[in-house]
């Protein structure tokens, strides 16, 4: 298929107009319709539903731009790292990053640069079902994140399980409070939710579904550090988040907030360091493994 027809739709997908597409690839708009025509045809489906001149993709047309996306940021990273490639010294350690995982790995950080001092780190952070396809196509050596969803294909070294806690201002609920689903329920909330997966999220809502409680949730992110910041900046609700992404709030960092234990049944964050199953370097593992083990780490 082609990329550059790819790269074109995506970007009417984005610009919600051809016209407003052809002017951001600066080209005219007939040679765009007909690019978007031939495409439509080597797929055999519409990918758009036309009203006027806006444009409605259409469920074949909302799954090819997911992938479609996919693929040209792959080929943009394998580029990118092809340059990088012929421009470093050492052998590039290519590290994905959950954001559920972001406080450990920060804790880490400096000790694990100075244990590699020959290699150069380069780290992505995203959702743990765009890391787990990035190590399944080879664009990353290992991840820091949350077990994959397809687990047959790697290694996965289970580093630690954390409980979900609700983040909120300290005036919300006496200390030491557990709050159930009725707290939540009665106050604005900020909540994890994977691109792809069950997760907290859906769990959260399945269980208010069931007591009969409406949340109130104003907002879902698949950054942990995200919904942490917005609450710190002065949100006032509660953001429920790994406990391992609030312990300095825990330890009493900032009175004006606090940490609530729920009582609330979710599964715990499992925190792993997951590889590839074929051809891993299993000494780097090993090396990762001691890291993270280290006292005071």
């Amino acid at each position: 298929m082609d990329l550059k027809r790819m790269h074109y739709f995506c970007t009417i997908v984005e610009q919600g107009q051809i016209s407003r597409a052809a002017r951001e690839l600066h080209m005219a708009q007939p040679p765009l319709s007909q690019r978007l025509k031939e495409l439509e045809e080597e797929l055999g489906t519409p990918l758009f539903l036309r009203k006027g001149r806006q444009l409605e993709l259409t469920e074949a047309g909302r799954l090819f731009y997911r992938r479609a996306r996919d693929i040209l940021r792959a080929v943009e990273s394998s580029r990118d790292e092809v340059l990088r490639l012929a421009s470093q010294s050492g052998p590039a350690l290519r590290i994905g990053l959950s954001p559920t995982c972001r406080a450990p790995w920060l804790a880490r950080c400096e000790a694990l640069m100075a244990r590699f001092p020959a290699r150069e780190i380069g780290l992505v952070v995203g959702d743990s079902s765009y890391l787990e396809h990035l190590l399944r196509t080879g664009q990353l050596d290992l991840a820091f994140m949350q077990p994959p969803l397809q687990p047959d294909s790697f290694n996965v070294h289970r580093l630690r399980a954390s409980p979900s806690v609700a983040l909120g201002p300290a005036d919300l609920f006496a200390p030491g409070q557990r709050l159930g689903l009725a707290e939540l329920a009665a106050h604005p909330l900020l909540l994890l939710r994977r691109s792809v997966g069950i997760g907290t999220y859906e769990r959260l809502q399945q269980q208010f579904h069931e007591a009969g409680l409406l949340p109130r949730v104003a907002l879902y992110s698949s950054d942990a550090g995200m919904l942490r910041d917005l609450l710190l900046q002065g949100f006032r609700g509660l953001a429920v988040l790994p406990a391992s992404e609030v312990e300095s709030l825990a330890a009493g960092a900032d009175p004006a907030f606090r940490v609530y234990d729920l009582a609330v049944l979710l599964p715990d964050y499992q925190l792993s360091l997951v590889c590839p199953r074929s051809g891993g370097d299993a000494d780097l593992v090993g090396a990762l493994l001691e890291l993270w083990a280290e006292p005071g780490a």
